[in-house]
C-alpha cells in the first residue's frame, strides 16, 4: 500500500471511529431509528447527509476477512452522502484504487428492489421493468440477481456454503454499470438501477454471522436494518402468489423431487412435520431464520410464509417504501401493473406503443415441467392452504388489502 493511501485510511479511519462513538451515544447502538427527510430536491432524491469527509473504500480493506465467523460490519462505515444531481442513490468513492493510483469514482446502490417473491413472477416482471429507458440492470446473475444481502455476504448458496464472502464493494461493482453510464452522460441523471434478487426478501439465515447478533439467541439486526443505514430512500416491488400454488411451482422447477403429485405430496407432509417439531421448541421466527432447517426441508414451505419476513421488512421501512403486487392480477394485467410499478418509481411516462410492446412480450421463467406435471392433489392443497391461512390473515393485517387473504384469485 502506498503512504498516500496509508494517509488517507487513517484519516478516514480517524473519522469514522469519531461517527462511531458519536452514533453509539445518542442511540445507545440502536441503528434502527432513522429521521425521515420532510424535504427532497427531487422527487425520492434525499436530502444529502452532512458529513465533512467523502466516503472512502479503503477502510473497508481492515474488514476482509472470508475466514471470520462473522461478517464486514456495516455499521461501521459511514453512510454515503448521495449526489443531489442524480435520481439513484449514487456518491463518490474518494479512495478508488486502480493501477494508476487513487482516484475519485462514482458508485451507485439501486434506487429499488423487486424484492421477490420465488416463482411468483419476479422474473419476469423485472425484465420487463428494466426495459424502461430510464432503467439500467445490474451485472448480477442473468443481469438481475445479485444475491449480496442474502447468500454472497455470508458465503452461503441455495444449498451449500463456501468460503468466499463477497464484500459490501463486491456488492458496489454490480451498479458498476449505471455508475459509469452517469459518469460518461450528464443528460441520463435521471437514469437508475435495480436489485432484483427474491431471496433477500425472506432468507436471512446469515444472522449469527452478523457482528451486532454475536453471542445473541435472537437475532437484533437482519437486512433491513442493514440497508436502512446504507440506503435509506430505497423502494421495493414485492410480488405475491398464492403460496400454496407457489410452493408446487417451486418444486417443480427447483427438481426437488419426482415431478408428480404424490411425490411432492409426500414431501410436503415431510416438511411440515419438520417446521411443526421445531416449533414445538423455538418460535416460529428462529424455525424461519435457520438455515439448517431450511436446508434440510425436502421443499421450501419457508418461502410462502410471506407474513413473517414483511412484517421484518415493515418494522425499519414504511408503507410508502413498498409496492405489493398479486401474481394472478399480474397475469391478467400485465399492462396495468406496469403502469403502476412505473408510477410507483417515479419515471418518465413513455409511449403507448413501447408500452404495448412490453407488455405483450413472451412470458420469462414459466415453469414448463409444470405443465407435463400437471395440478396437485386436492388433499395436498388443503392441507397447505391450512398450513398458510393464519400467516394470510397475518399478511392481511400488515398490508390492508384483502386480495391477499386469495379468497377471489
Amino acid at each position: 500500500m502506498s503512504p498516500n493511501v496509508h494517509r488517507r485510511m487513517l484519516f478516514y479511519l480517524s473519522n469514522l471511529t469519531m461517527f462511531a462513538i458519536f452514533t453509539s451515544l445518542l442511540t445507545g447502538f440502536n441503528l434502527i431509528r432513522f429521521e425521515k427527510s420532510d424535504q427532497l430536491t427531487r422527487i425520492g432524491v434525499p436530502r444529502p447527509r452532512q458529513t465533512e469527509a467523502e466516503w472512502c473504500s479503503a477502510v473497508l480493506l481492515g474488514h476482509a476477512d472470508s475466514d471470520s465467523s462473522t461478517v464486514e460490519d456495516l455499521f461501521a462505515l459511514m453512510p454515503p452522502d448521495f449526489e443531489q444531481k442524480f435520481k439513484n442513490p449514487c456518491f463518490y468513492d474518494a479512495c478508488h484504487q486502480t493501477n494508476n493510483g487513487t482516484k475519485r469514482k462514482l458508485r451507485c446502490l439501486p434506487f429499488f428492489h423487486v424484492l421477490g417473491v420465488d416463482k411468483c413472477g419476479s422474473t419476469d416482471l423485472y425484465y420487463r421493468i428494466v426495459r424502461h429507458p430510464q432503467i439500467s440492470p445490474n451485472n448480477g446473475v442473468l443481469h438481475k440477481e445479485t444475491s449480496w444481502w442474502s447468500w454472497r455476504r455470508y458465503g452461503h448458496k441455495l444449498r451449500t456454503d463456501t468460503h468466499h464472502k463477497e464484500s459490501f464493494i463486491d456488492y458496489l461493482h454490480y451498479f458498476d454499470g449505471l455508475s459509469e453510464k452517469l459518469e460518461k452522460d450528464s443528460s441520463s441523471y435521471n437514469s437508475i438501477t435495480v436489485d432484483g434478487t427474491p431471496m433477500d426478501f425472506w432468507d436471512f439465515t446469515g444472522w449469527p454471522q452478523i457482528p451486532q447478533n454475536v453471542n445473541v439467541g435472537n437475532p437484533k439486526i437482519l437486512t433491513p436494518h442493514l440497508m436502512k443505514y446504507l440506503n435509506p430512500y430505497v423502494k421495493f416491488i414485492l410480488i405475491f402468489r398464492q403460496p400454496s400454488e407457489r410452493l408446487f411451482s417451486d418444486y417443480i422447477f427447483l427438481k426437488l423431487g419426482e415431478p408428480t403429485a404424490k411425490a411432492f405430496h409426500e414431501k410436503v407432509l415431510k416438511s411440515i412435520k419438520m417446521f411443526n417439531n421445531c416449533c414445538a421448541n423455538n418460535t416460529v421466527r428462529a424455525c424461519l431464520f435457520s438455515r439448517e432447517l431450511q436446508i434440510k426441508m425436502p421443499v421450501r414451505l419457508h418461502v410462502g410464509v410471506y407474513s413473517v419476513f414483511l412484517e421484518e421488512w415493515r418494522k425499519v421501512f414504511d408503507m410508502e417504501n413498498f409496492l405489493f403486487l398479486r401474481t394472478e392480477d399480474y397475469s391478467k394485467n400485465i399492462k396495468g401493473t406496469l403502469k403502476k410499478v412505473f408510477t410507483f418509481l417515479g419515471v418518465d411516462d413513455i409511449t403507448e406503443t413501447m408500452m404495448e410492446d412490453i407488455s405483450k412480450g413472451k412470458r420469462v421463467y414459466e415453469t414448463k415441467r409444470k405443465k407435463k406435471s400437471g395440478t396437485m392433489l386436492s388433499e395436498t392443497k388443503r392441507i397447505l392452504d391450512n398450513f398458510y391461512y393464519p400467516y394470510l390473515r397475518k399478511l392481511h393485517a400488515l398490508t390492508n388489502d384483502d386480495r391477499f387473504l386469495w379468497q377471489n384469485k
